[in-house]
């Protein structure tokens, strides 16, 4: 029977109760309880991932961003929050009380959150609510697929994010142009993928986030694997410092069900050759 904690990792919904933005998970990656923000209602995203759990044939409503409301929404969750950095939300109780510690406020959600217009805003407001609590318990975290990383208002917000000791964990999900647009379908190409986070890595570090899924069965071959290890291997002989690669596939259904998880092996064996080549590497059981 599966454990409680394997079971919050299946769930992973983004809504609670009557909240618009924010919700409370248990993330792998975190290593804990993430309060999710979703500025993306809309399901705005520059990508088309098949293997995203998004369904983006029912279009989401038109949206606005409500600042105040997001705001109060997110100190509502970290009121619950004791004094030892334990999130005391009904939602989960039956964890154990190491897997209940708030790890992070991340910007993540049915899109893309860096293409919304008042992405530097809502980066400020995330960077005030951390800088007005008694003490730092948690890490602020911006989810990306990078592709955004060379505008002027993303460098902003991305700034104040940091300036609290917060994270960006952008995404890297393939070596070629041509299994990129089979896992990420996007008009933005993996080349300017490479060259935003190198862009990125010139003024901060960051992680890099890679899913490992089949699409009908074809996958990641022999020169998909070298083609990809010679894109992070370009990213960091640029001074790009990674701090860690985030490697993991499929945990929930994905929106498309010719999408497959790849095996434990698999996985492992990318961490040893990314290990080889100096860089921390490190296999999360699904997709977060």
């Amino acid at each position: 029977m599966p454990s409680a904690k394997a079971q919050f990792h299946k769930l992973h919904s983004r809504q609670y109760g009557e909240f618009r933005y924010a919700y409370p998970v248990l993330s792998r990656r975190s290593g804990g309880v993430s309060i999710g923000v979703n500025v993306n209602l809309d399901k705005l995203c520059n990508f088309d991932c098949p293997y995203c759990q998004v369904d983006r044939k029912i279009p989401g409503p038109p949206q606005h961003i409500d600042l105040e409301r997001l705001r109060e929404e997110v100190e509502a969750l970290l009121e619950s929050v004791d004094e030892n950095g334990v999130c005391r939300l009904p939602l989960f109780d039956a964890l154990p009380e190491a897997d209940k510690k708030l790890r992070d406020v991340a910007l993540s959600g049915d899109g893309e959150p860096t293409m919304i217009p008042e992405f530097d805003a809502v980066c400020s407001i995330l960077h005030e609510v951390q800088a007005g609590l008694a003490q730092n318990i948690f890490r602020l975290v911006l989810i990306s697929n990078a592709t955004l990383f060379d505008r002027p208002k993303v460098k902003a917000g991305i700034a104040s994010l940091l300036s609290g000791g917060g994270e960006v964990w952008a995404k890297l999900d393939a070596g070629t142009e041509a299994w990129y647009q089979k896992v990420n379908i996007s008009r933005v190409s993996l080349d300017k993928i490479e060259s935003n986070l190198i862009l990125l890595g010139s003024w901060a570090p960051f992680k890099i986030q890679t899913c490992f899924c089949r699409i009908h069965e074809a996958g990641w071959n022999e020169n998909e694997v070298n083609n990809y290890l010679n894109r992070l291997e370009r990213v960091r002989a640029s001074g790009a410092k990674i701090l860690e690669v985030q490697l993991y596939t499929l945990a929930r259904r994905p929106a498309d069900i010719s999408v497959t998880a790849v095996e434990g092996d698999f996985l492992l064996s990318m961490r040893e050759k990314i290990s080889a080549m100096g860089m921390d590497a490190k296999v999360y059981g699904g997709a977060d």
